[in-house]
């Protein structure tokens, strides 16, 4: 009953929100068409311009410079720091939900915690998206992949997804895409700014957050805190196998803590620090086939770096930046189910990266450096399996990409990189081309090429009984064409296709369970989005991903024609969302999930789910805001990998203020 009791108010509650809040959207058009003397004058302060928001957002990525979206080659999709909070999202995975091009499904399901998962253009794995945090990679040795489940949205400025290959940027494992994490900094001459903010809901969700940050003419600190939690004992029901229960042992407690300090040293030269901790207690209820009742694991990881930016010469044409960084991460799994198991893991990371860019003239930039990165990966376990490995992997490269606008309506690069891998047979080089058109003032045509790699994860290589030590390296040239056309201020299009053949791709057989090399494979499909403004304070969006993956050579030839296990995908999102500048947020969300083949023999599959979500936020002052959201609105029950359910319906409410 007092489950019952805590649904219900949380409903009322959200329901006032969002009903107030579309009331709100009504009566402040009806004021707009009463008065259009009113609306002339307030158009410039209210009127949302969502195409001009979304295509002049900032990115790193595309071109390991800063530039706008408009101006990339690359298709990037970009979620901000208002939109994060506006929506509620609790950890960087979450805020992934809705992009063109990612699938996010986690394969231990979709719970708070577990671990994550980044699908992009096709990929089959984690392990072939490129993590980056503030532009250099955080993916670990082990696993190939990092879980963005432990790191929770507090101290995320913006989060940026680029699908298609980027080894000629950033070296292994951007073999369908790159997801580049932008932290929040504190700003220089700013007094003491404190934010709190306290969260409840379903399954026993709680979060509690505050952070301070303030900054003299030279020098400035924000710090923070971030303590994310849940019991996520949740029903599950899965007619397919007919199983259905209670998902208990599925408890899970973040922490983050975060500190970032920066300084000015004279006119020309600023001094960054950046210092992660998050550890994520997670208990592993395995799958409803085969539960684990007393499983538990936990993470443990320091995300540290120091970055020296420095403008050379007399003007601000020549930017050399010089970052070294460490991560160490601590990973323990615990089950004493049939015997004990007490797998310890330890992975770490050193690593610099030395970068120029040079503004050579008004229409050519260079940008060009070297990299450097060490890593280790040991594990022991004394008990049942009685295992254990301490292997290294060393990767240099130097690499350089060449801009030039050949014209106001054209514009080349051209990039090459040259990649000095401990795992890959001798050097491995990644070029890359691309182009963008200007076609009239409404339409751009861009495309792309790139080839791309990556080694073998220790767990690949290493790991006793479920590991593969003959694999090699993968490899895989892709390529995109791709249009934006604009609509006045109105729409936005933008389509692109795809297509990426990868030789040796790794692919994890559940067959055998163990890692198999693909001899060829070629995903291709479509990104489609549009972006509509329907009213000042109204937009829409929606976007499609379809892809088709196919085995076009493989040692086993019944598997030749077949589809790539998970790698064929299809999804389609949309949403309509109204905000004002009084900070009133209201928003509906649709995912549509197609059916997923889950082998490469393709006989066994999971059955496509819907989820509805809504989110609102309604501001009680100029410094507290009321945030909430349900998820899976109509409790569709569904599989996020065989034998492990999705969460059902979903309620969250919250408080967050921020005081001078």
């Amino acid at each position: 009953m007092a489950q019952f009791s805590f649904v219900k108010t949380v409903s009322c509650v959200f329901l006032y929100l969002f009903c107030g809040a579309i009331a709100a959207a009504a009566q402040t058009e009806i004021n707009l068409e009463a008065d259009s003397e009113t609306e002339d004058q307030e158009t410039v302060d209210f009127e949302l311009t969502v195409i001009d928001q979304l295509l002049n957002q900032t990115v790193y990525g595309p071109s390991r410079r800063e530039e706008t979206v408009k101006d990339a080659t690359r298709a990037a999709y970009v979620i901000n720091r208002e939109q994060i909070e506006a929506q509620g999202y609790r950890t960087v995975n979450e805020a992934l939900r809705y992009f063109p091009g990612i699938f996010t499904d986690s394969t231990s399901g979709s719970r708070l915690g577990a671990q994550s998962s980044q699908i992009l253009r096709g990929a089959n794995n984690s392990s072939q998206t490129l993590i980056l945090l503030d532009g250099r990679p955080i993916n670990r040795f082990d696993s190939g992949a990092f879980d963005l489940s432990t790191l929770t949205t507090d101290n995320v400025e913006r989060i940026e997804v680029i699908p298609g290959g980027g080894s000629a940027l950033f070296g292994s494992n951007a073999i369908g895409g790159v997801i580049n994490i932008v932290t929040r900094q504190p700003e220089f001459n700013q007094p003491v700014v404190v934010e709190t903010g306290l969260d409840l809901g379903s399954f026993g969700y709680n979060r509690q957050r505050v952070g301070v940050s303030f900054g003299s003419e030279a020098q400035a600190v924000r710090v923070a805190y971030d303590r994310t939690a849940a019991d996520n004992d949740f029903e599950f029901d899965i007619p397919v196998s007919g199983l259905a229960g209670i998902r208990d042992n599925a408890a899970s407690n973040i922490q983050n803590v975060n500190l970032q300090a920066i300084t000015q040293l004279g006119d020309r030269h600023r001094l960054r620090f950046s210092g992660i901790y998050s550890s994520k207690d997670l208990e592993i209820p395995g799958s409803v086939t085969f539960p684990s009742p007393n499983a538990t694991q936990y993470d443990n990881n320091w995300l540290l770096s120091l970055d020296l930016e420095s403008r050379l010469g007399n003007s601000d044409d020549s930017m050399l930046t010089t970052k070294v960084f460490a991560d160490f991460n601590d990973f323990r799994f615990f089950n004493d189910q049939f015997g004990t198991t007490d797998a310890r893991y330890e992975n770490r990371s050193f690593g610099t990266q030395i970068q120029h860019n040079w503004q050579l003239s008004e229409t050519q930039n260079l940008t060009y450096g070297v990299d450097y990165r060490y890593l280790t990966a040991t594990a022991e376990d004394p008990g049942v399996f009685g295992f254990s490995y301490d292997e290294n992997l060393s990767q240099g490269a130097i690499f350089a990409r060449y801009g030039w606008d050949v014209s106001p309506e054209f514009a080349l690069n051209f990039g090459l990189r040259q990649d000095f891998n401990s795992l890959a047979d001798g050097s491995v080089t990644s070029p890359s081309a691309g182009f963008a058109w200007q076609v009239g003032t409404a339409t751009r045509i861009r495309g792309n090429y790139a080839r791309n790699f990556r080694v073998p994860t220790a767990v690949d290589l290493y790991f006793p009984g479920f590991s593969n030590p003959d694999l090699v390296p993968e490899t895989a040239n892709s390529f995109d064409l791709g249009i934006d056309h604009r609509f006045s201020d109105r729409a936005l299009v933008r389509l692109t296709y795809f297509n990426n053949t990868l030789d040796d791709a790794i692919v994890f057989d559940l067959g055998t369970f163990t890692p198999q090399n693909i001899q060829k494979a070629r995903n291709q499909g479509l990104e489609a989005e549009l972006t509509v403004q329907l009213a000042p304070s109204l937009s829409a969006f929606a976007n499609y991903t379809w892809n088709n993956s196919k085995i076009l050579a493989d040692t086993n030839p019944a598997f030749v024609g077949n589809e790539v296990a998970f790698a064929g995908t299809d999804y389609f999102n949309i949403g309509l969302a109204y905000e004002d500048p009084q900070g009133i947020y209201a928003g509906i969300f649709l995912k549509r999930v197609g059916d997923r083949l889950t082998n490469n023999a393709n006989t066994n599959s999971l059955e496509g789910y819907t989820n509805v979500d809504l989110r609102a936020r309604y501001p009680l002052s100029e410094t507290v805001n009321l945030t909430a959201s349900v998820e899976n609105l109509f409790d569709a029950d569904f599989e996020t990998f065989p034998g492990y359910p999705g969460v059902e319906r979903r309620f969250q409410i919250g408080v967050n203020a921020r005081f001078r």
